[in-house]
Order: structure tokens, then sequence, then C-alpha cells
């Protein structure tokens, strides 16, 4: 019987994240799934590890050309009616995360959760938008591990393999944006997701690759419009805000409530000035309506 979803996970050489990944896939308390392992013929005892897992419908440990080869592959042997990719390092939330989504793939294009965030240890739970902008798109981009993708949608159009980094991100990025493609967030807590992978810690292959492929696809009339002001162009109030973004999650957040707290004192006092002003400018005859 055809299952709901599968779940594709990719590895090279990376025993201790496949066994995190695979533990989490397994524990599934759901049974609507089927699981491909896509290795890239590790040497580091990833393969025998493979061979006697319980659960993986189909497996292979053969030589690849990077990281969107291998995920084509699993795409190619994908019978479920979406894909998920829980790469090696990464796992799903929960033992019930499969029961908690799959009942509501109902025909969508892109179902969207949320991720929790690693990194050294800590965790934070990130957050997807709920409507999907192009804004939010030229800045950053969907989890894959978070991600329900409609099988026929990978199978008609695979994975650029051109790209070492941002090839889901340029998938959902085409298909959302010139196909129409519905994007479905759901306020689910899908995978834990480790900021330590090649796509955070390579940024700048990252910027690069999305660079070019925003150039390749937009419209320079277009991006001008989208392009971030420069230092002279920002009011006050843009610049705090600015610099306070740049700043540590706990640091950046008492800044702008330091700003805000100060904005609405100004605002406040000057809105005070103005109603005293219109006052005593209706009560004389003549009157000035403000005051210095």
């Amino acid at each position: 019987m055809k299952k709901k979803v599968t779940v594709i996970t990719i590895n090279l050489n990376n025993l201790k994240g496949l066994k995190r990944t695979a533990e989490s896939v397994i524990a599934q308390t759901s049974r609507d799934f089927e699981y491909i392992i896509i290795d890239g013929g590790s040497t580091d005892g990833s393969k025998e590890y493979i061979a006697q897992l319980p659960r993986v419908d189909y497996w292979v440990s053969e030589p690849d050309k990077g990281i969107y080869n291998a995920m084509n592959k699993g795409i190619r042997m994908a019978q479920g009616e979406y894909c998920i990719f829980m790469n090696s390092g990464d796992a799903f939330f929960a033992p019930d995360v499969l029961d908690q989504v799959i009942p509501l793939l109902n025909g969508g294009d892109f179902y969207v959760g949320q991720p929790m965030l690693m990194r050294d240890n800590q965790m934070e739970r990130g957050h997807m938008p709920d409507t999907m902008t192009l804004e939010f798109l030229l800045e950053d981009s969907i989890n894959h591990q978070c991600t329900f993708t409609r099988t026929a949608i990978l199978k008609e159009s695979p994975y650029n393999e051109n790209n070492k980094i941002v090839s889901d991100w340029e998938k959902f990025f085409r298909e959302w944006l010139f196909h129409d493609r519905s994007y479905i967030p759901m306020d689910i807590t899908v995978a834990c997701y480790n900021l330590e992978g090649i796509s955070n810690t390579d940024q700048t292959t990252s910027l690069k690759e999305k660079w070019n492929i925003i150039h390749a696809l937009i419209p320079p009339s277009t991006l001008e419009k989208l392009r971030p002001q420069k230092e002279e162009e920002l009011t006050p109030l843009e610049k705090k805000i600015k610099k306070a973004m740049s700043m540590p999650p706990v640091s950046r957040d008492l800044k702008l409530l330091r700003n805000a707290f100060k904005f609405l004192c100004k605002d406040s006092f000057r809105l005070a000035k103005e109603k005293l002003a219109a006052s005593l400018g209706k009560g004389k005859p003549g009157g000035n309506p403000t005051i210095g």
C-alpha cells in the first residue's frame, strides 16, 4: 500500500549524526511512511549501521556527486505522496510528529512546520512566516527539515545539482514565485535543525549562490525596489533598529525595548505639547497654535 510520506536521509561519513536521525525516524509512532537512506559511500561504519537498521524501505551506499545529487536519488525512489528530507544530524522533534502532520496533508504543495534550532547544545524555537512573501525569501529560507513537499513536484523538476548549498531554497523560490504553488504553514514543531550544517557554516557560498539565482530570475527594476536603503536614507529610528538587529538575541531585545520606550516618551510629550498648543490657540483670539 502506498504511504502518505517518504522520509529521506542523506549521509556521508557522519555516523554519529546518522544514528541520531535514524533513531528519530524509526521512533515515529505513525506507520504511514516509508524510509529511504542515501549514503555517499561512507567509510566510517555508516554503511554497516544502515544495513542492520529495522524499518528502512530502501537504502544505498555508493559515491555520489554531492548533496543534491544524493537528494535526487532519494526522490527517484520515493513512493509517498509527500517527501521530507531529514538529513544526518537532524531529527524529528518528537515521536508523534508524523501523526500530527499526516492528517493535514490534503493536496497542497508545501506544508511547512516550525523548526527547533540547535547550536552548541542550545535550543531555540524558530518561526516560519504565516504568509509567504518575496521579501522573506530574499533574506531567509524555509527549512527542508520542516517541509513536506508534494512528491510529484520534486519528480517533475528535481533539485539543481549545480549548486552546493541553496538548491532547496531555489526549488521553493521558483515553484512559489513562478508556478503559484501553495505555501501552508503549520503550527507544529517538526524538526530539530542543526545550525552547524554546511548551509549555515559556509555563508559565503550560500549568499553567492542565492545572489546568482536572484539576478537570473528577477528583473533589475524589481530588485531595485527591494534593495536595502542606504545608511543616509534611514530615519533615526530605522538606524537604531538596524543597529539593534545586529546584536545577539537578548541584547537585541533589550535594546529594542529601550528604544521603543524612549520613542514612546518622545511621542507622548510631543502629542501633549500639540494638544496644549491647540487649546491655547483656541482660547486666545489670534493665538499661536504652537508653543516653543
